[in-house]
């Protein structure tokens, strides 16, 4: 699905954290997290940003979904510098971005409904009560959950109910690329199979642009078909899965290939 169309751009993106050195200090400093990042997504690809815990996988997101404004370099979300935009104009291109979080344990409000949750997206949309209500069910039906569960609360589901429920929230205002992050790393082992399932159903079913961050090699082949590797705020490794395991260009990727064989044959055992 793959049309060479870019969606997401990065150029020499340098990008950390405000610091301030000294009690009284007026010097303001940066704590550097990824240094001179190229990157480049086309519409309709399915890509992984791997990395282990410190990476700077988290901080690549926040300059991506437009939380973040980079120390340097350009960050271009369909053609648009979005860090050069009014601040309406940066939403409206971050709207065709639809965001699943990391631990759906944490990321779903306990004191709202599912309906609620899902409904929230919409509601400064100007759609009315009825069509938000028709989106609302279509939506949780096509991610695989009963209408029932609208009326419950996030206590009451299981983990991969409450993981469907945030991917649901990403897509209920059809966003032409999908950002997931980790999305199989707080869930057992089987509930990890389906969802990696429903994610590839649902892009085949929409294309839509998929970009899948995590730290374990196994589920991005499943999830991916190009991977970028992360190592200390810069990118080490870039290609198709294939590339990257028959030709590991560092010796950080020749490690990750080591530990994803070495579970892969426990796993066969």
């Amino acid at each position: 699905m793959n049309s060479g169309v870019e969606v997401i751009k990065l150029r020499n993106v340098t990008a950390g954290y405000k610091t301030t050195l000294g009690f009284k200090s007026i010097f303001k400093h940066y704590q550097v997290v990824l240094r001179n990042i190229n990157l480049s997504i086309t519409r309709g690809e399915k890509v992984a940003i791997i990395g282990e815990s410190g990476s700077g996988k988290s901080t690549l997101l926040k300059v991506i979904i437009g939380l973040l404004k980079p120390i340097k370099g350009d960050v271009l979300i369909y053609d648009k510098q979005i860090y050069k935009l009014p601040w309406r104009e940066r939403v409206k291109i971050i709207r065709k971005i639809g965001y699943v979080p990391q631990d759906p344990y944490k990321a779903l409000n306990p004191l709202l409904k599912i309906r609620q949750i899902l409904a929230e997206p919409l509601e400064a949309s100007g759609l009315d009560d009825k069509t938000i209500e028709q989106r609302v069910r279509e939506v949780v039906r096509f991610v695989g959950l009963q209408r029932e569960i609208l009326d419950a609360t996030p206590d009451e589901l299981s983990g991969g109910m409450r993981q469907r429920v945030l991917i649901a929230r990403a897509l209920i205002a059809d966003p032409e690329i999908l950002i997931l992050d980790e999305p199989t790393s707080a869930l057992d082992v089987s509930i990890q199979a389906q969802i990696i399932n429903l994610l590839n159903d649902i892009y085949n079913k929409l294309g839509t642009t998929m970009i899948t961050v995590t730290h374990d090699l196994a589920v991005a082949q499943y999830l991916a078909d190009r991977a970028i590797i992360l190592k200390e705020g810069t990118i080490v490794d870039e290609g198709s899965f294939d590339q990257i395991l028959s030709n590991p260009r560092s010796e950080y990727t020749r490690k990750l290939i080591l530990s994803y064989y070495v579970t892969t044959f426990k796993t066969v055992e």
